[in-house]
C-alpha cells in the first residue's frame, strides 16, 4: 500500500497480475524471500486491513536507512537475479505472457472500466511487462482519460515523477529521462498538459494507477528499481486525493512469471 507520514490515506491494494506459469532462478527467490520478509516486518504496521499490500514504499525506504546492509544486499542481489532472469526471456515468451496479462487485466473490473487510469509506458530495454493493449482499451473508451510519467530532474539533481496526460501514444511520446519513453511537455497546440496531482480539481480522481516493478509475491510485496520514484508519487497522490475527500484509485502491478516468486 502507499502512505505518507502525513496524511491517513485508506490501504490500496497492490495486485501483480502475471502469466499463468511461474519460473524462476533460486538465486532470485533466495534473496526476494530475504526482502519480503524483512518489507513485511517493516510495514506490518502501517497496513492493518489484512488485503493491503506493502512495497517498496517511501516509509519503508526511511526505515530501512537503519537497517543493517544485509538488507540493501539483498535487494541488489535480487535486482540482479531478476534482470538476468528477464534477459533470458525469449522474444516469442514475451509475447505470450504480454498476451496472458493483457487478459488478465481486463478481467479486473476496476481497469477494465476505468475512466482515468495512470500507467508506465514500458520499456522494452528493461523487460517491462507491456501496457500497450492496455492503454490502447483505456484510450478507445468514450471520455477516459489515460496519465504516464514524466521524470523531472532538477538542478540540484532532485528527481520527481510527474503522471500527465496522454492523448495519443504515437504522437505524444518522445524519449525522455533515462531514456525511457515519456509523454512531451506539452498538447501539439502548446498548451501545458494535466497533471494529475496539480490538476486534481480538473482531472478528479484516478480510477487506476499501473506501476512497473522488479519482482513481486503473493502478499504483494513489491521491489521496485530503487529510485522511490512511484513511491514518492504514490505518497504525494494518496495525500492529495485524502485532502480532497476523494476515493483512491486500485494500484495494479503487471509482472512477468519470472517476476513473481509464489513462496517468498
Amino acid at each position: 500500500c502507499a502512505s505518507h507520514p502525513r496524511a491517513r490515506a485508506p490501504p490500496w491494494m497492490l495486485g501483480a497480475t502475471r502469466a499463468t506459469t511461474t519460473t524462476t532462478t533460486t538465486a532470485a527467490q533466495s534473496s526476494f524471500a530475504r526482502v519480503a520478509r524483512r518489507l513485511a516486518t517493516t510495514t506490518a504496521a502501517r497496513a492493518p486491513a489484512p488485503r493491503a499490500a506493502s512495497g517498496d514504499t517511501t516509509a519503508s525506504h526511511q526505515r530501512a536507512a537503519s537497517m543493517p546492509g544485509e538488507f540493501d544486499d539483498a535487494k541488489r542481489a535480487m535486482r540482479r537475479a531478476m534482470r538476468d532472469s528477464l534477459r533470458a526471456m525469449s522474444a516469442e515468451t514475451i509475447s505470450i505472457e504480454d498476451a496472458a496479462i493483457a487478459r488478465h487485466a481486463r478481467q479486473v473490473r476496476r481497469v477494465r472500466d476505468a475512466a482515468r487510469c495512470a500507467t508506465y509506458l514500458a520499456s522494452a530495454r528493461l523487460r517491462e511487462a507491456s501496457t500497450s493493449a492496455l492503454i490502447a482499451d483505456a484510450l478507445a473508451r468514450p471520455a477516459s482519460m489515460v496519465f504516464a510519467p514524466v521524470v523531472d530532474v532538477g538542478g540540484d539533481a532532485v528527481r520527481t515523477m510527474r503522471m500527465v496526460h496522454v492523448e495519443d501514444v504515437a504522437r505524444d511520446v518522445e524519449r525522455g529521462a533515462y531514456d525511457l519513453p515519456e509523454p512531451t511537455a506539452s498538447y501539439a497546440d502548446g498548451r501545458r498538459r494535466l497533471d494529475v496531482v496539480r490538476d486534481v480539481a480538473r482531472v478528479g480522481a484516478l480510477d487506476v494507477i499501473i506501476v512497473p516493478g522488479v519482482a513481486f509475491n503473493a502478499r504483494g510485496v513489491r521491489l521496485g528499481r530503487g529510485g522511490g520514484y512511484y513511491d514518492s508519487f504514490l505518497s504525494l497522490y494518496a495525500e492529495t486525493v485524502a485532502a480532497r475527500g476523494l476515493a483512491p484509485p486500485l494500484v495494479v502491478a503487471l509482472a512477468y512469471s519470472c517476476q513473481y516468486i509464489a513462496d517468498a
